[in-house]
């Protein structure tokens, strides 16, 4: 005689369908993503115009382009979340769909850039090195490095993804490690410096005129980016600037420093961004430390009534049956 089927035996199989999502966020993450389809295709575009194993003006003028492009992606990925809150369509669709715009484009563009000048920068000294000098120009440490970041990148945003239940944007006040955008950001600014060399009439090269320089940038993008790939999977704070900053009144000397920051960032944005970009960085750490030393907590965040709409999906079971629609949270 067979047995009683238990509860978990009769249970159907239930598949969900996605039936609707929303549009004009979904572009915008869309263009973040061609932007970093985009920056990864200048780069091998770069590669056909390296001439005698050197970056000449037209390759370096394509990696600039590139770098630019990943800095255009940052203004898709600012703007679709903001877009779909105030139009009310946050979804877990649109959360998946720009954690997958933001490995592509903060993930592997910016490691795929880096690569290419470190290759051709450091070539002619792979091969003109002594032997026992051959080990820091091969070009397999460098693969090495880029695959950390990448790597880093994705279990990054997946991590980001499981952790956060309160996606918007009033709760984010600060990040679990280095964000992803930002790590773009310190990549990108540290390529876009080195593209400066190209500018006749850039202020960074006429201070910098020096090719040991330049030797120093290059040879210090691997460390750079296991680095930056280690804090994106740290747990050091990092305050959320758009939402610290740019919420609310601030007092006159906010005004006074965004000023100046401006003008200079008008005359030299390379040094600027580069700069910026690295007191960033050394901000994790030093808030951590901060912290640690003075017992401080991390801010709480704010709660939030739950107004926004999700996906709508049908769900049906086993025999193509309609179970039961639902909706998931918000878009992270």
């Amino acid at each position: 005689m067979n047995p009683e089927p238990t509860p978990r035996r009769r249970r159907r199989a239930v598949r969900r369908y996605l039936r609707r999502v929303p549009l004009l966020p979904s572009l915008l993450t869309l263009g973040n993503a061609f932007c970093g389809f985009l920056a990864i295709v200048k780069a091998t575009d770069a590669a056909q115009l390296v001439g005698d194993g050197q970056l000449t003006g037209a390759a370096l003028a394509t990696v600039e382009t590139a770098g630019l492009l990943i800095f255009l992606a940052m203004v898709f990925d600012g703007l679709d979340g903001k877009v779909a809150r105030l139009t009310h369509q946050t979804t877990e669709f649109g959360a998946q769909l720009d954690s997958l715009a933001d490995v592509v484009t903060f993930g592997i563009a910016p490691a795929v850039l880096a690569k290419f000048v470190i290759n051709v920068h450091m070539a002619p000294r792979f091969e003109n090195a002594e032997a026992w000098e051959v080990l820091p120009y091969h070009p397999k440490i460098y693969y090495l490095f880029a695959a950390f970041y990448v790597l880093f990148a994705v279990l990054r945003l997946a991590r980001f993804n499981v952790e956060v239940r309160d996606p918007r944007e009033k709760s984010h006040l600060e990040f679990d490690g280095l964000p992803s955008p930002a790590a773009a950001t310190i990549i990108g600014s540290l390529i876009l410096f080195y593209c400066a060399r190209n500018e006749r009439n850039s202020i960074s090269r006429l201070l910098f005129d020096d090719e040991r320089l330049y030797d120093w940038l290059v040879f210090a993008m691997p460390a750079m980016l296991l680095v930056v790939g280690l804090f994106m999977v740290s747990r050091l704070p990092y305050p959320h600037l758009l939402n610290r900053v740019l919420r609310g009144r601030k007092n006159f000397a906010h005004l006074v420093i965004a000023v100046v920051l401006l003008i200079l960032f008008v005359l030299e944005w390379q040094i600027v961004l580069f700069a910026l970009s690295l007191l960033y960085l050394m901000s994790g750490p030093v808030l951590g430390v901060w912290r640690f030393v003075t017992g401080r907590r991390a801010p709480v965040f704010e709660d939030l009534d739950d107004d926004d709409e999700g996906d709508e999906f049908i769900e049906l079971d086993e025999n193509g049956a309609e179970a039961e629609s639902g909706r998931d949270p918000g878009r992270a």
